[in-house]
């Protein structure tokens, strides 16, 4: 597969002859921009001072599918972290072990230098080694420093004459007297590796063996470009390195096993000058060996299958600090030459064919509880919450064993409010057998099944669990792999709306090329069930070769796209091209923006400069996305588009300053008013009226005033309302204030 330049060539030259929308590689990966990555880190203090993370070493068997996280723990801030002790070592101590105070000494010998002047024969030049010193001498480039005893020489010679004058000549010491200070993280028992340079994802392996890959490409462990600026350049890129291993003893049955795809889901593939490689530690040598490489794909190739690797571990390296390390070679500017490694498996007492493993795993994350969205409004989805709910949730499963299986499976979704009960959950019921090296999919009908709308709050996640088992025979063994047996399923409930699932596997933009000059329009189509307010948007851009953030756009919000109804548009400026944690940037809206039930946002472009929004693969909604080149005439993604979703989300009821209208009702000086029906459709009543109100007021969304009302009525007309959520408020003669929420729901 072509480098970026030949990849957005022809996407650019495709886009503009055949259609302006386009994906492309993303040039970094805001999943990983960790605390370093985003400045937060103070950047001299690694200048002058060590981090060090200690590790234990393994037993047999090493195993790791991936499913779960065994990489090590980041520090961001070593001062304060509980993990961290440190220790300030010095280069040079004295033998009684106290801190020389000087500058340092000498390796070689220096003299005390004597010239007689009285000799008949002419000056004579005599000279005597000064006195050694013994020190003690730590190499401070290391942890733990290594200490050994030296003799050194003081740093000067002198030059004594025989007439009474003595010279001191200060020579450069070679042994200098030096400090450093090292930040000690504490063992993580749970780690394998020395390093995370990989991504540890769920989504980019095409059937991978288990759920869980970890995907070299030329990304650094930040998610930003190795080099930022050499498009035409491959080089080293990621390693993954384990912590020691105990071989010790083992015999020459011991085998190392893994499985590795090139590309996958990626959009970029390795080439043919890119590889994948495999090698050992030999702690004799202190040299690594290699075992095993493969190089990249031809340019017309496909998506590779996982494939299986299995060798031998050789006497050399069979020792109780025996290590492996994978790396890659790979365009060093972004996410280019995707391989993706799984399933890794090194012991004793195997053999060449033993690449048979008595295993079921989930392959994928299962589809979400929610049917249309992956986030949406608490408050949306507590009106009802069958109708947000999806039928059935989906997953996959394989069996990675030479045997056909029966596998069971059961799904529970816990009751947050009253733990350890549930509020839904199965006996295991069979699927059908899954054949040797099989894959089988597979939906739960979970269509009876609604979150209780009294346990839903303002912000919360829900969480769904399934499980898979099958039933062995005495004779048989294990599952191999428990971790890859268990998967969640989520319902984000909180105050937006998302179709993504907050990985970007592509960048979607448009090309607006010579027909449409600077401008472009990208739109995403929404839907909620009653007028309400939008306080702000969050976008994941993505950065791209050109730097765009002196070009401006302008966030959009329409009613409808045919005809186009601008109800919301503010030129905001681009943010900085790397760096933003997870992908997103807010912007916040100045004051609150009514919108209909069906609403769309996205942006207008007005600069030369095309600006790339994540696309995610994982889930299909395409059909909400919507370009164009003026602004009047609207198109679907083009056909050579994946599936996928733009990672574009609204935020309703917040706003950047002061309060949105939610929080008439949501304030917390206020009491609430106990009205009934609610919904209601033509009026509503108040159960109790509190003494010393006179007056009520009934406020939109838009925190328009729509109705007024006197504390002596007893039915509340909601007559020539439309559909929606209000708010009602009243005070008493004291000024206490008192709150509801009321929901009109017209006949």
């Amino acid at each position: 597969m072509q480098k970026f330049i030949s990849i957005a060539i022809l996407l650019l030259l495709g886009s503009t002859l055949y259609a302006q929308d386009y994906l492309s590689v993303p040039l970094s990966n805001p999943s990983l921009h960790d605390e370093e990555a985003k400045g937060k880190i103070n950047k001299s203090f690694f200048l002058t001072d060590s981090l060090v993370y200690e590790f234990d070493t393994l037993d047999l068997p090493f195993i790791d599918d991936f499913t779960d996280d065994h990489f090590p723990t980041l520090v961001t801030d070593p001062l304060n972290d509980p993990r961290v002790t440190d220790t300030l070592y010095y280069a040079i101590r004295e033998l009684n072990n106290d801190v020389y105070q000087g500058v340092g000494f000498m390796s070689d010998t220096t003299f005390t230098y004597y010239i007689d002047t009285s000799s008949s024969t002419g000056d004579t030049i005599n000279r005597q080694p000064n006195p050694f010193v013994n020190i003690f001498f730590s190499d401070l480039n290391s942890f733990p420093p290594t200490l050994e005893l030296l003799t050194v020489y003081p740093p000067y010679d002198i030059l004594d004459s025989a007439s009474g004058g003595i010279d001191t000549i200060a020579l450069i010491p070679n042994v200098l007297q030096d400090s450093a200070r090292f930040y000690v993280v504490e063992k993580d028992t749970n780690a394998f590796y020395v390093n995370r340079d990989v991504y540890l994802n769920n989504t980019l392996g095409f059937y991978p063996p288990s759920i869980g890959v970890v995907t070299f490409d030329g990304l650094d462990k930040s998610g930003l470009p190795y080099n930022f600026n050499d498009i035409t350049n491959n080089g080293q890129a990621d390693y993954l390195t384990s912590i020691p291993i105990r071989l010790g003893g083992t015999s020459d049955s011991t085998y190392f096993s893994f499985f590795y795809q090139a590309k996958g889901f990626a959009l970029d593939g390795p080439d043919i000058q890119d590889s994948l490689s495999l090698e050992f530690y030999n702690s004799n040598t202190q040299r690594w060996g290699l075992i095993w490489q493969s190089q990249g794909l031809p340019p017309t190739a496909a998506a590779d299958s996982f494939k299986q690797v299995i060798v031998r571990v050789d006497s050399q390296f069979r020792t109780n600090a025996f290590q492996f390390r994978f790396r890659n070679r790979a365009k060093l500017t972004g996410a280019f030459d995707h391989w993706h490694v799984d399933y890794i498996y090194l012991n004793d007492n195997r053999s060449a064919r033993d690449t048979s493993y008595k295993d079921i795993a989930f392959v994928y994350p299962s589809s979400g509880t929610l049917e249309e969205y992956t986030a949406m409004p608490s408050w949306h989805f507590k009106l009802n919450p069958s109708l947000y709910m999806a039928d059935s949730i989906f997953f996959e499963v394989r069996n990675n064993g030479s045997d056909p299986l029966n596998v069971f499976n059961k799904i529970v979704f816990p009751d947050t409010t009253n733990p350890p009960a549930n509020y839904f959950s199965t006996s295991p019921s069979q699927f059908l057998g899954i054949l040797p090296y099989g894959n089988i999919s597979r939906g739960y009908d979970i269509s009876s099944f609604s979150y209780p709308s009294a346990d839903i709050d303002s912000s919360q996640v829900f969480k769904g669990r399934l499980d898979i088992d099958f039933r062995p025979a005495p004779i048989e063994t294990k599952d191999f792999i428990r971790a890859n047996d268990t998967i969640f399923s989520y319902a984000v409930l909180k105050d937006y709306y998302a179709y993504d699932d907050g990985t970007a596997e592509a960048a979607y933009g448009i090309n607006a090329g010579s027909q449409g000059g600077n401008k472009s329009f990208m739109a995403v189509r929404f839907e909620m069930p009653f007028k309400d307010t939008i306080g702000g948007v969050q976008m994941y851009f993505l950065p791209q070769a050109n730097d765009i953030r002196n070009q401006k756009f302008k966030l959009t919000i329409w009613s409808s796209l045919n005809p186009p109804n601008i109800i919301f548009q503010k030129e905001v400026d681009n943010n900085a091209l790397y760096g933003k944690r997870d992908g997103y940037i807010t912007y916040w809206f100045d004051s609150l923006v009514v919108a209909d039930p069906i609403f769309f946002v996205g942006f207008e472009k007005t600069g030369p400069l095309s600006m790339n929004v994540g696309y995610d693969f994982n889930r299909n909604h395409r059909d909400k996305i919507s370009w164009s080149l003026d602004g009047f005439n609207w198109f679907s993604p083009s056909n050579n588009i994946f599936d996928g979703s733009l990672m574009i989300r609204p935020i309703l009821r917040k706003r950047a300053y002061g309060v949105g209208i939610n929080e008439i009702a949501d304030s917390k000086k206020a009491k609430r008013l106990n009205i009934y029906p609610n919904p209601a459709s033509n009026e509503f009543f108040i159960n109790q009226m509190p003494s010393g109100i006179e007056r009520l007021q009934l406020f939109a969304v838009d925190g328009r005033m729509v109705k007024e009302y006197t504390a002596f009525q007893y039915r509340f007309s909601l007559e020539g309302l439309e559909s929606g959520l209000y708010f009602l408020k009243a005070q008493d003669v004291q000024g206490g204030v008192y709150t509801a929420k009321i929901i009109c729901r017209q006949q």
